[in-house]
Parts: C-alpha cells; structure tokens; sequence
C-alpha cells in the first residue's frame, strides 16, 4: 500500500487519475478501514472527537435497556459501546480494521474479562453471529463506507431477534433533488426515498427518519458538513417484525395447535 507521501506526490505531480487514486486511498487509510500511522491517528484521536456528539445522539435514540444484548457494527474504538453502553448487560462489537478492533479491546479490556463483552475483527457483510443473537443493532458513522450496504442491512436483521431494534446513522440528509451516487467511487451519498426504500426491502418495519443537528458536533462536523453538502446526521429505526405463529390441523380434536 502507497504511504501517504507517495499519495501527495501523486496528487502534485499526476494525473487526474492518479489524484483520485491517492485521494481515495488516503481517505480508506483515515476513516474507511483505518491503518498504518494515519489510521492510528483517526482512530485514536480524530474519529472519537468528530462523532463525539453523534454517540449521543445514538444512545439517546437506541433507548439501550440494562436486559438488552447489543452489536455495534463497525465499532470502532469501542468509543459508543464504552461511553453509551455501559449499563447494557451485554455487548458485541465488529469491526474490519486491525487497529480499531486492538484499541476497542483495549478500551472494554475489563468487561471482556468479564464475559459481559467481545470484540471481533470481521466483515459487516459476513457476521460472525447466529440468527437471532441480539436485541439491538447500532452502526455509527461508517454506514457509507460499505460496499454492499444492503447486504451488509441483511445481515443485520438475520442476527436481530423478532421484536429487536436497529439504529443506524446512515450518511447524511441532502439537498432535495440530490440523486444516489459514490463520493470518489467509495463513499455512498443516499437520496431520501433511497434510505427508505433500502430498509423496507430487507423486511424491517416502523420505518423512521431523525435528525442530529450538525451544529451540536462542533467545528470539525460543520467544516465536513460544509465540505459535503450534509444537512445534518440521518439516524434510521426500524424494527423486525415478530412472525405470527403459524396454525396447524392437529387431526385429532379438530382444533388448531400454534408452534
């Protein structure tokens, strides 16, 4: 992998294409999948302050209950699950990136040795769990970055009990009339119907549309914002819908049996 000055180099002295090429994988190397020293930086000091806010919000929006069990997809450093999770009895993390997943360890060291935590380093889209496992599913802040996010909103609901909960800040609200597309061929940008239309085709219901106000994330936020064209954070629930039990002849009394 091209170190970050060999990525500068290319953006002063290449071509066009060259430029995006060193632009997009400074941008996998600093917030996507974060490695190497740059990585080390986002993920230890840039990322926590930038999503400080956003944490906030997402705990307050996940309603997260002591008796809940709990997957943050891509968790990060483990900033959400220590700070807005702390109550829940248990919690799972996920994340692609050898140094989030080692400073999220770090960061929930004693509720791992406990037994009430885990950190797992893994794909969004191939979760390591049964059906079924957890009660609620978060994602912050990441959302955008898949590459198959509908595949990664399957696996989601499989892991999610009937009744559980998903949470997810998915990018951020655009300008009316703004179409779908990939920011540098890496970054999602959804229309409004789009978000909408991709949780409902994965089965989830009471669908809901929030939004955190840019302006209480600070500086940083509002210049990304600016920078973007964002107006503000989308947080999206949904739940998964329990199944009716499905009625059978007993061939004996002549009435149904429920299983």
């Amino acid at each position: 992998m091209a170190g970050l000055g060999q990525r500068v180099a290319s953006v002063v002295s290449g071509s066009r294409e060259a430029t995006v090429r060193a632009l997009k994988g400074a941008a996998r190397d600093w917030a996507g999948v974060p490695s190497g020293p740059l990585g080390q930086v986002a993920a230890r000091w840039v990322m926590p302050r930038l999503h400080s806010a956003l944490y906030r919000v997402m705990g307050a929006a996940a309603r997260l209950r002591e008796e809940d069990v709990l997957l943050e997809v891509a968790c990060g450093s483990g900033v959400f699950l220590a700070e807005q999770a702390e109550h829940v009895g248990r919690v799972a993390g996920l994340d692609l990136s050898d140094v989030q997943v080692d400073i999220a360890r770090r960061r929930l060291a004693a509720r791992i040795a406990a037994g009430t935590a885990e950190i797992v380093h893994g794909d969004a889209a191939a979760l390591p769990w049964p059906d079924g496992t957890f009660t609620v599913v978060t994602c912050v802040g990441s959302f955008e970055t898949f590459p198959d996010p509908e595949k990664v909103l399957g696996e989601m609901v499989r892991v999610l009990r009937p009744g559980g909960r998903v949470v997810l800040n998915i990018g951020e609200r655009v300008p009316v009339g703004t179409q779908t597309h990939r920011m540098w061929g890496e970054y999602w940008v959804w229309a409004e119907d789009d978000v909408r239309r991709m949780i409902q085709n994965v089965g989830l219901v009471d669908v809901t549309i929030d939004y955190a106000s840019s302006a209480a994330e600070g500086r940083a936020r509002e210049v990304v914002d600016r920078w973007t064209g964002a107006l503000g954070q989308r947080i999206v629930h949904g739940i998964k819908p329990v199944q009716p039990a499905a009625e059978v002849p007993t061939g004996e009394v002549g009435e149904p049996t429920r299983r």
